[in-house]
């Protein structure tokens, strides 16, 4: 068997994205996978494995580390590399490196896989919540923030740094920014350890996300995070973001992301300007095709439909005449 086919198997790289694995690997990386044949070696470990010297075996492990082909264990003083997955390769391929060399059909395919891969993982925990049980793992963007409560973490935070959107380079289904993952307290310093994302001081976080919202993205967070910690805040579109676009395929609406607010539409106070319409990711607000008369001018009539609401307050943030408001369920 070749490098190549050892390190398919041992690494589980997808079928889609063997014809691009020159792209994605070095040569040299793996080779130090097959080698380690799933464990944790050393510097000394690596360089014996492979008949290097122990500098270029260090330099190697961190460049691994660095390229999320490898996560290091540290442990009694003593630190160990480990291989990572493809999955997690491809997330920093696709977040740094040179992702748009791949053919855009061939990425498309990728994100998909990528996409059930994910739906896969997490299904048995989505369906726990949605069976009114407690998920027994935390699950990624686990609520629907309002901007709000993310503000309130971010005020909480001793490290922030904000690294490209893994889900947004996958998918590229919008033109939304991309810098827009936030990462707080042990997230940001593991990132900060791989030499991943942008440090941020919680003035220039606060702006940030108050940015994003202008620009029409939602807000996801763990709500618990007082007694969970604080780890990631998502400024997320539906279009690419992958638990909204897996939480279509399972249904999860309300329990995953949990919804805990819905919009609350007062009609006699809207001007039908229409921007809930162009802001809603999920056509909760929306026109009707019919026009309504307002101050001697003719304007498309605005509806809400509250069963597709998330309760993102995107709508409530840009209503100029407060025609909107959320109310937490």
């Amino acid at each position: 068997m070749s490098l190549r086919d050892e390190f398919v198997a041992i690494f589980g790289v997808w079928e889609e994205a063997r014809p691009y694995l020159h792209l994605i690997v070095h040569e040299r990386e793996m080779g130090l996978v097959v080698s380690m044949q799933g464990r944790a070696v050393t510097a000394d470990e690596a360089a014996h494995l492979l008949a290097i010297s122990r500098v270029e075996a260090a330099d190697l492990l961190q460049r691994g580390y660095e390229r999320c082909v490898l996560n290091k264990v540290v442990e009694g003083g003593v630190t160990r590399f480990a291989p990572a997955d493809f999955g997690a390769r491809l997330d920093h391929f696709a977040r740094y490196e040179n992702w748009d060399d791949i053919p855009s059909e061939d990425r498309r395919a990728i994100d998909h896989r990528f996409l059930a891969e994910f739906t896969a993982k997490h299904q048995p925990d989505v369906q726990r919540k949605m069976q009114g049980l407690s998920a027994r793992n935390a699950l990624p963007n686990d609520t629907v923030m309002l901007l709000s409560e993310i503000e309130e973490m971010i005020d909480a935070a001793t490290h922030i740094v904000v690294q490209p959107c893994d889900c947004r380079r996958l998918g590229q289904n919008c033109e939304f920014p991309i810098e827009t993952c936030i990462w707080m307290d042990a997230g940001a310093r593991a990132a900060l350890d791989r030499g991943h994302g942008r440090p941020l001081t919680r003035e220039e976080a606060r702006a940030l996300v108050r940015r994003l919202d202008k620009q029409g993205l939602m807000h996801t967070a763990d709500s618990e995070w007082r007694t969970r910690g604080l780890h990631a805040i998502c400024n997320c579109c539906a279009c690419d973001c992958y638990p909204f676009r897996a939480a279509q395929t399972l249904g999860s609406k309300g329990d995953w992301p949990r919804s805990r607010y819905v919009a609350i539409h007062a009609r006699d106070r809207c001007n039908l300007c229409g921007a809930c319409v162009k802001r809603c990711h999920f056509d909760a607000f929306y026109h009707d095709g019919s026009t309504v008369e307002v101050n001697s001018k003719t304007k498309s009539n605005v509806l809400f439909d509250p069963d597709k609401c998330w309760g993102c307050g995107l709508c409530a943030n840009a209503c100029p005449s407060d025609a909107i408001t959320m109310e937490r369920l």
